[in-house]
C-alpha cells in the first residue's frame, strides 16, 4: 500500500513528540505526557472546523520539529510506524520547511537534509520508498513560498538511494477560509511558483477542495491554473452541479489528475458528516473513471493508520469494496511521484 498524502506534523506518535520536547528543554504548557498525549489527539466533537484543527494542532507538532535533530527523529518515526502498523510500502512524506526553522535559528537546507537523512534510514531499515514534497503556504507570504520552491529545486530527487528518493514534489496547503485560489492575482503568482518547480522536474499536488473555504470553484481554479498532477482531498467535488460539474471531470480526466482521499481526517475536521458520504464520493469518481487513492493525512493525530482507512471505506462500499478499493490502489501507484 502507497501512502502519498500524509503530513509529518501529524504523523509523528505523542510518545516521540514528547521525548523530543523533553530532550531539547522546550518550554511549554505541558505538565506531563497525559497531558501532553490528550492534548494532541483530534476527535470531531471537539475540532470546530479544517482551519481550527491546523491551527490548534500544527502549531504544536511544527515547533516541536522544528529543529534538524527533531525533524530527522520525527521523519524517520513517520515511516517505521506506518510499516509496522499497515506495512505501507511507499510514503510520500510532506512538510513545509518554513514552519520548522525555529523562526531564523535553524536554517532552510538544514531542515531538509534532516528530514531527507531521516528517510533514508528509514527506507534502508524498512525497505519502504520514500518521497519528499514540500508543501507552501497559504499563510505564508509569496517570498516566502518562493524561497521553499528554491530549495525544492535545488534538493530535487537525488535518485533512489535504498528507495529514498529525495524531494519528488510541492504542495500548497493551509487554511482555506481566504479563498486565495479566487484570487487571480495570487493564483498568477503561485502558478509561476509551480510552472517553475514543473520545470525543474518536480512533480505537483495542491489542497483543494478541502472544505467550502475553496469548494468546487477552487478545484476548477487550480486545475485550470496550476495544472497539478494530484490534488489533496478534493471532496467539495460532491457539491459541484451543472456545467461546473462537467468543467471539473473534464480537466480531471482529460490530464489524468488523481484525487488524495483522507477519510478519517475529513469527518474529524466536519467536512463530511460520515464515511458512507466518502464512499458515495468513491463510487461516483469510479463510475466517472476519476484516478483516486485512499491515504492517512495525519495518523497519530486522528488516531488511524493506513490499512485502517482502507477498512474503514472497504466496510461502506460493501459488495463494491474489493474492486473500488483495489482500482485505488492501482491509481496511486501508477500516480506516485517516486521514481521505480
Amino acid at each position: 500500500m502507497h501512502d502519498l498524502h500524509i503530513h509529518l506534523g501529524g504523523a509523528v506518535p505523542s510518545s516521540v513528540l514528547w521525548e523530543i520536547l523533553c530532550d531539547n528543554g522546550l518550554r511549554t504548557e505541558y505538565v506531563d505526557f497525559n497531558t501532553f498525549h490528550d492534548s494532541l489527539t483530534a476527535t470531531p466533537d471537539e475540532v470546530k472546523s479544517l482551519d481550527d484543527f491546523l491551527g490548534r494542532y500544527f502549531q504544536v507538532t511544527e515547533e516541536i520539529q522544528s529543529s534538524p535533530s527533531a525533524a530527522s527523529v520525527s521523519a524517520y518515526q513517520v515511516v517505521a510506524k506506518a510499516f509496522r502498523r499497515a506495512q505501507v510500502d511507499a510514503v510520500e512524506l510532506r512538510f513545509n520547511p518554513n514552519k520548522r526553522m525555529r523562526h531564523g535559528l535553524h536554517t532552510m537546507d538544514a531542515i531538509i537534509l534532516a528530514v531527507m537523512q531521516g528517510l533514508e534510514r528509514a527506507s534502508l531499515h524498512y525497505g519502504v520508498a520514500t518521497g519528499i514534497i514540500l508543501s507552501l503556504g497559504r499563510d505564508l507570504s509569496l517570498e516566502a513560498n518562493w524561497q521553499i520552491i528554491e530549495a525544492a529545486i535545488k534538493w530535487r530527487s537525488r535518485g533512489s538511494l535504498n528507495g529514498a528518493n529525495g524531494v519528488v514534489g510541492i504542495d500548497m496547503a493551509g487554511p482555506e477560509s481566504r479563498s486565495l485560489e479566487l484570487s487571480k492575482p495570487w493564483m498568477s503568482e503561485v502558478s509561476a511558483m509551480m510552472e517553475k518547480a514543473r520545470q525543474a522536474g518536480l512533480k505537483i499536488t495542491y489542497h483543494v477542495g478541502e472544505s467550502q473555504g475553496t469548494g468546487p470553484a477552487g478545484i476548477l481554479s487550480v486545475l485550470e491554473n496550476i495544472r497539478p498532477d494530484r490534488i489533496g482531498h478534493g471532496i467539495e467535488l460532491r457539491r459541484a452541479e451543472g456545467s461546473q460539474k462537467q468543467a471539473i471531470l473534464s480537466l480531471l480526466k482529460e490530464n489524468d489528475v488523481c484525487l488524495e482521499i483522507c477519510p478519517t481526517v475529513n469527518l474529524v475536521t466536519r467536512v463530511v458528516p460520515d464515511y458512507a458520504c466518502i464512499a458515495q464520493f468513491v463510487r461516483d469518481l469510479a463510475k466517472d473513471e476519476i484516478a483516486y487513492c485512499i491515504n492517512t493525512d495525519n495518523p497519530y493525530l486522528i488516531h488511524t493508520n493506513l490499512k485502517r482507512e482502507y477498512q474503514i471505506i472497504g466496510e461502506e462500499l460493501g459488495g463494491d469494496s474489493e474492486t473500488l478499493l483495489t482500482l485505488g490502489m492501482q491509481h496511486a501507484s501508477r500516480h506516485q511521484f517516486l521514481k521505480d
